[in-house]
């Protein structure tokens, strides 16, 4: 194939609706008391949806399980910390995304700040098998930290900006030690949630806080690092697994 052809032919790929590359997924929409999506809100939501399931592969250089069932729902709490949206990865072909009804003006501003970030957070949990059922690691805390740590970097690489409104002027060097003395059966709430003595998202701040540490020290990218394994992050950023 000569090199116009070639150029032809990736100006067209690149040019064709997302949904025509896409088109498998499919969106289920749940209300909340206090407030629905509109039509106008659906269709922009598949629209970055699609898009970032194209975006995501062409990054990772890897094909994510199609096709991935998308639930949606609208939570009437206030999720100002990460700008509206959260999520979980409950299978490799199976997430949830919540938004807040309570962020900004209108459900809208959730959108636009707060679901391109979740979304790229937890489709590399489905390229790299952190998901709540088939999971493929151990468990642990230590583990749920980079496991975390990884997504969020990730995320934040694509959308230019980090994934939570969290302080950053904390001790990771303490917290990091603290996560890998705890046992393994530690309770995931108090660590990756709100901790009883006040602390947020411990591990996820954490863990953020040694992927960036490892790509510092060793020069490796973020879609590298994705495919180590938790006890070689952590010696990149400088510490050892304990168990």
């Amino acid at each position: 194939m000569n090199v116009l052809k070639l150029l032809s032919l990736t100006i067209l790929i690149l040019s064709m609706p997302i949904s025509a590359r896409s088109s498998n997924s499919s969106f289920t929409f749940v209300n909340s008391e206090n407030m629905q999506f509109t039509d106008d809100n659906k269709k922009e939501i598949k629209a970055i949806i699609l898009k970032t399931i194209n975006n995501v592969e062409m990054v990772l250089g890897q094909k994510l399980k199609q096709p991935i069932q998308f639930t949606l729902r609208v939570i009437d709490r206030s999720l100002a910390d990460v700008y509206g949206v959260t999520g979980r990865a409950d299978k490799i072909d199976a997430i949830e995304i919540a938004l807040s009804s309570q962020y900004g003006n209108s459900l809208e501003d959730a959108i636009q700040d707060g679901l391109r970030g979740t979304l790229f957070h937890e489709l590399h949990h489905t390229i790299r098998g952190w998901t709540i059922h088939g999971n493929q690691f151990p468990q642990g805390i230590d583990v749920a930290t980079i496991n975390e740590g990884l997504a969020d970097v990730f995320a934040e690489i694509q959308i230019n900006r980090e994934m939570n409104k969290m302080a950053k002027d904390v001790n990771f060097d303490e917290w990091t030690n603290e996560v890998l003395q705890l046992p393994k059966n530690a309770n995931y709430g108090d660590w990756m949630g709100l901790h009883p003595d006040g602390r947020m998202a411990v591990g996820y701040r954490t863990g953020a806080y040694l992927v960036k540490l490892a790509i510092k020290n060793s020069g490796k990218g973020i879609v590298e690092l994705s495919s180590l394994s938790v006890g070689k992050i952590y010696q990149l950023a400088g510490y050892k697994q304990k168990f």
